[in-house]
């Protein structure tokens, strides 16, 4: 009998967000175990994209002041977690 199964849409980020984190785990090895050089510098480049990085980004609330912000680092191997994420998300529906 099969099923038609929807996921939370927090479960879907948590999947993602599990990607990203495999994505870096991944990102941290090739970069130890590849030599310098351009293959090296595609697969490890990363964007940060992100809010924060405003000197003059404080909240102020009189009795306290403080800064906000939040970045995430994209790159080759983090999207490359990303796909494989979605793909056991599908798998294991």
């Amino acid at each position: 009998m099969p099923t038609n199964k929807k996921h939370n849409i927090s479960y879907i980020f948590l999947v993602l967000f599990i990607g990203i984190i495999t994505g870096t785990i991944l990102s941290q090895l090739i970069g130890g175990i590849l030599p310098e050089g351009v293959v090296k510098d595609f697969f490890l480049t990363s964007r940060s994209i992100g809010w924060g990085s405003n000197a003059d980004n404080w909240i102020d609330l009189f009795a306290i002041r403080f800064k906000t912000g939040l970045f995430i680092d994209i790159s080759v191997i983090s999207l490359l977690g990303m796909i494989i994420s979605w793909y056991f998300l599908r798998y294991f529906k």
